[in-house]
């Protein structure tokens, strides 16, 4: 199932993702053959509702679970079940509590953009920055590959990740759309439509799109003409801050989570109900048109659903604003998001003409509650729809395990598309990473932070799979030999190959051998002998404390997500002073290495041991560089 990532936030998920470090057990039996469908009537469906979903939320152990099933062009059933508010122990009511979408609203902005195709006011395939004021424009960093709409709504610009967000009762630091746009231009990291590398910063660019292009303010423009002609009367673009009466977001521990001021707004400030998310997937399922109001032509709708972009063709795709749930007949697609503490999600089977909407105001906290982010409340719901109603068949694209594979050109080290250039940011590459290698009988081994398992089996055209056939791995192979992985389960961003000095591993092997050695060289066994020499030992063992705080806090910030992304917003200089006083340090301590060759302090070897000092120390700082991690450049 794909990564329903917001993070019009930044990090949450991502972050979650990519300290997911204990892979599942494999098993070691084939897969079952998959059930029959149960047939989706109004009482399978309320059944659905008001059984299999209480069941699930009670596994998870999240706060609340809001859950809208549609079929054979209506409303089937709706329910919620649990806590808005677990200080207040208020039931969660669709009827009273408001939705946050988090990036469910990138199809709400889909809708528009593809309106304004249809009408010719926009071609999704000319360059973006034909409908962009100048100070807004794209670099045109790739010469003669212009970033258009189509790369914009199938997360495939190019962009590095952008994860600012404003303090909510800060008013004066609050930005809106076009101030948040101009001044956080990202970085062009691949040609536009080589990789898919989710992104926030593009699908608010759309937005900016549909407001320039119709001369109305976003918000407005999609209230006129996507949600009162469906009938969304609960539905708004809007600072989630601002509102009231919407769910509570919370933690695993059950603290709140207040919401944050959103800049991109298309990309994720939304509030939803579940009645009105049922009528979004509807018109969806009915070309576009509900209750003879027409949002949208049948082949655009279609285009919308359709698979846009594919980085391989024997995996999930991207649509517009949309992304498949997964491979094979029936087709499923939606779209999700995440924000703190708040997880949303839907999808819709063309097929047999069914949807879901699941929203959970929480964190799991239960029996069921695991490290992978694949498998919270939210996605356990979604699946469980999928695997009722709509059973997976044969996806045409083979399935028998081949014969043991050269696996040399897939070995080698990977790294997030979904990444920041700049910044402390930078620190999410340093655990979202991919490490793949040959286990020596024609599989792999691959581990990496949201691997659902370890060992992979080759299933042919650049392909491996669990050893249960659930998950599968689909390499992006140039020139004989692979550029990128991707987990099926997230088309929206994959890992692309870094060479092997720029892995984590390395960096990680290099900083720790660094560490151990600073460690030696602050503890002194003997009298250094003078004032001098005791100024030398005393800066080797400043320049060992800054390095060892650095990295101890980097270690300390990763134990909680929720801590480091707060320091990461915040822009702390927790994760990067200690490190950024390293730097001074230890060039006093290298010049005091010099001094001691100069003057023939100590013996040879305890010369050479301090000259390793100032050197492991550089290691450290170098690969915090690398990271974002050294104050004043984080």
């Amino acid at each position: 199932m794909p990564v329903f990532l917001s993070r019009s936030a930044p990090l949450g998920l991502a972050l979650a993702a990519a300290l997911v470090l204990a892979p599942a057990a494999a098993s070691a039996e084939p897969a079952a053959p998959p059930p029959p469908s149960l047939g989706l009537t109004r009482e399978s469906a309320e059944e659905f509702v008001d059984q299999r979903v209480p069941e699930l939320l009670e596994r998870h152990g999240a706060p609340g679970v809001v859950v809208s099933v549609v079929g054979d062009g209506a409303p089937l059933a709706s329910a919620a079940h649990g806590t808005a508010d677990l200080s207040t122990g208020t039931p969660l009511d669709p009827e009273v509590h408001g939705i946050p979408t988090a990036s469910v609203a990138k199809s709400f902005t889909a809708v528009a953009v593809l309106q304004l195709a249809e009408r010719g006011d926009v071609d999704l395939h000319e360059d973006v920055n034909t409908y962009l004021p100048e100070d807004l424009r794209v670099p045109d960093t790739h010469e003669g590959q212009p970033v258009t709409l189509h790369h914009l709504l199938t997360h495939s610009p190019g962009f590095d990740e952008r994860t600012e967000m404003d303090d909510p009762e800060d008013a004066g630091s609050q930005r809106g759309l076009t101030e948040f746009l101009r001044d956080n231009t990202p970085d062009r990291v691949f040609p536009p439509g080589r990789f898919t590398a989710y992104s926030n910063y593009g699908t608010g660019l759309a937005g900016f799109v549909v407001q320039e292009v119709s001369g109305v303010p976003f918000e407005e423009y999609v209230e006129r003409n996507v949600f009162a002609p469906l009938g969304m009367d609960g539905t708004r673009f809007g600072q989630l801050h601002e509102e009231t009466d919407l769910v509570t977001g919370h933690r695993p521990d059950g603290s709140p989570v207040p919401y944050p001021h959103i800049p991109l707004v298309p990309a994720g400030a939304a509030v939803t109900t579940d009645d009105d998310m049922a009528r979004f997937m509807l018109a969806l399922l009915g070309g576009g048109e509900l209750d003879g109001e027409r949002v949208l032509g049948p082949d655009w709708t279609g285009a919308m659903l359709d698979r846009q972009l594919e980085v391989h063709p024997d995996t999930t795709a991207m649509g517009y604003g949309t992304y498949e749930h997964r491979r094979g007949t029936p087709r499923t697609v939606g779209h999700g998001g995440d924000l703190d503490g708040l997880h949303t999600g839907y999808l819709v089977v063309p097929e047999i003409d069914a949807g879901v909407f699941v929203a959970v105001n929480g964190d799991d906290a239960g029996p069921d509650a695991g490290d992978n982010p694949f498998h919270d409340l939210r996605f356990a719901v979604l699946n469980a729809f999928a695997d009722t109603f709509a059973p997976a068949g044969d996806d045409g694209t083979g399935g028998e395990r081949t014969d043991a594979a050269d696996t040399g050109a897939y070995t080698g080290s990977y790294v997030t598309t979904r990444r920041s250039t700049s910044g402390s940011a930078r620190i999410v590459t340093l655990f979202d990473n991919v490490t793949v290698r040959d286990a020596g009988d024609g599989s792999l081994r691959v581990r990496g932070a949201i691997m659902p398992e370890e060992h992979w089996l080759p299933v042919g055209n650049d392909v491996f799979e669990t050893a249960d056939g659930g998950e599968r791995l689909a390499f992006v192979v140039e020139d004989g030999r692979a550029v990128a992985v991707y987990l099926e389960a997230n088309p929206t961003s994959g890992y692309d190959r870094v060479p092997v000095w720029g892995s984590a591993g390395v960096h990680l092997g290099a900083v720790a051998v660094s560490l151990l050695l600073l460690l030696s060289g602050a503890v002194q066994l003997r009298r250094p002998g003078g004032a001098v020499r005791t100024a030398a030992a005393v800066s080797a063992g400043l320049t060992a404390l800054a390095c060892l705080t650095g990295v101890g806090l980097v270690v300390y910030a990763v134990t909680d997500l929720n801590r480091l992304q707060e320091w990461l917003l915040s822009g702390s200089a927790a994760l990067s002073l200690p490190l950024g006083l390293a730097v001074p340090l230890t060039l006093v301590t290298a010049g005091f290495a010099v001094t001691a060759w100069v003057r023939g302090w100590w013996g040879p070897v305890r010369r050479v041991h301090y000259s390793l000092l100032p050197v492991a120390a550089l290691a450290v700082v170098a690969v915090g560089a690398q990271y974002g991690l050294v104050w004043p450049f984080a």
